[in-house]
């Protein structure tokens, strides 16, 4: 069964309004060596490649998004199983440009970075269990109720940005008393609620405060977890690594894989958050992290977005990986075959086995573009043709790279930059992020995506 995209594997496209043009990116499972011959015709709404010795006909329609400059085709590369060619989108004398506001209907808007604000699964002033999510053993012993396992947390908060430094999150002071001249014990009084609030931001018995992977409880909650070398945490039954803690911090964070929480009276336990795909709190967590550093450089602080993740394995002699990020276009809008509107076709047939919708006859044909195809009198009907519609996106283009920390000079300079932005992840959410970016950098060939050490790749943001 042939799919709807016929055999082409991955097509992408850049869409850049303001130099007018458009970047195409197609790869085949064949090399284009052993093809006779490749044929590239353009269109104002449209893109059709054949491939001769593949008896093989694609059309790319892209009159939906934009229109091509039929007399603009550039920078062609064929190498390999790729086939690569910018065309420009302006169909005149480009002169003048209004930009559109930054309100309803602008560009940046419809690609832009907006808030999606993690909802915590867990509710105040509700008696939980904690629960190891590899054995369900409990982690937490009630102090207020021994005969009952869990904890009634009495705030449910999230953290402040994981762009801003730990050691800068404080909490305010709620009493605004002792004003003026005072005795001193008022002074003594004063001076212990200030030692109190350079104290740094920890749970207290009843808290329980999120992060977009993990959670903070207080050390003393965690009564069923055994601490190795004052910083790994692990289940006392099962032995499964938690997460971590620090020697002169009473908090202990939990990566949200580790975890689950059992309401009192329910039967199923729920992770953390509603949402339980790594892939998907890495995406919120770059969204996040990209839109409040874009904030930052509104307030004329230079535009370089670096990010760094760290992944430690359990052990004083554990294993550290380091993802480097450098994102060059935050809000890039790109183009992905969509299969459920292409349609496969030859002259014999009137559409392609798989495409999920009844077929129609010529006589019945809906779709108003199947009718402007006015030189389809001339095709040779033993090519097999497929319409290809695209699909839009909202991606970052970025240089990644992902490599065992070795005492590497570019891996410390990153550490000691104080412009990059450094977190720490889990391993499955570390692993997904690898597996997504390599994916998605094979839409490109390796020479335009490879460049010292460092490869290109897209994140959908939309």
């Amino acid at each position: 069964m042939i799919p709807s995209t016929g055999k082409i594997d991955r097509l992408l496209v850049e869409l850049r309004p303001r130099l007018q043009c458009a970047n195409f990116f197609i790869s085949f499972p064949r090399k284009f060596a052993d093809i006779e011959s490749t044929t590239i015709e353009l269109a104002t709404d449209r893109i059709t490649i054949v491939m001769k010795g593949e008896r093989e006909r694609y059309e790319i329609r892209t009159g939906d998004y934009f229109q091509l400059h039929t007399q603009t085709l550039s920078s062609l590369v064929i190498k390999n199983r790729y086939i690569c060619f910018r065309v420009n989108t302006n169909e005149a004398v480009f002169g003048s440009e209004r930009l559109p506001s930054s309100g309803a209907g602008s560009d940046r808007n419809e690609c832009g970075l907006t808030a999606h604000r993690l909802t915590c699964s867990v509710v105040p002033c509700k008696r939980y269990r904690v629960l190891c999510s590899n054995c369900d053993g409990p982690l937490v012993q009630a102090t207020d109720q021994p005969e009952s396992e869990g904890i009634v947390f009495k705030r449910v908060l999230e953290l402040p940005s994981e762009q801003l430094d730990t050691d800068d999150w404080f909490c305010h002071r709620h009493d605004h008393h002792g004003h003026g001249h005072g005795s001193g014990a008022s002074e003594a009084s004063r001076t212990s609620e200030q030692e109190d609030l350079t104290t740094k931001l920890e749970p207290q018995h009843g808290d329980l405060f999120y992060g977009t992977f993990y959670a903070l409880l207080h050390r003393s909650v965690l009564q069923r977890v055994h601490i190795r070398h004052d910083r790994f945490v692990y289940c006392k039954r099962c032995l499964r690594y938690l997460g971590t803690t620090r020697k002169n911090r009473s908090s202990v964070k939990l990566w949200y894989e580790n975890v689950r929480f059992l309401e009192e009276e329910k039967t199923i336990p729920v992770g953390l958050f509603p949402i339980d795909d790594s892939l998907e709190l890495f995406h919120q967590l770059v969204r996040k992290t990209v839109r409040e550093f874009n904030f930052v450089t509104h307030l004329g602080l230079p535009p370089s977005i670096k990010l760094m993740f760290e992944l430690r394995r359990p052990g004083l002699q554990g294993d550290v990986f380091y993802l480097l990020m450098q994102i060059m276009d935050c809000q890039l809008s790109v183009f992905r075959a969509n299969p459920k509107r292409s349609v496969s076709r030859s002259g014999s047939e009137s559409c392609s086995d798989d495409v999920g919708e009844s077929c129609v006859s010529s006589e019945q044909k809906t779709d108003p573009e199947a009718d402007d195809d006015d030189d389809d009198v001339f095709i040779d009907s033993a090519y097999r043709k497929h319409t290809i519609r695209l699909e839009r996106h909202c991606a970052m283009k970025l240089m990644y790279r992902y490599e065992k920390y070795d005492e590497q000079p570019l891996f410390t300079f990153w550490r000691e930059d104080s412009n990059v932005v450094n977190l720490e992840l889990s391993e499955p959410m570390f692993s997904a992020a690898i597996r997504y970016l390599d994916a998605n950098s094979n839409y490109v060939p390796e020479c335009y995506r490879v460049n010292l050490g460092f490869s290109m790749s897209y994140l959908d943001i939309s």
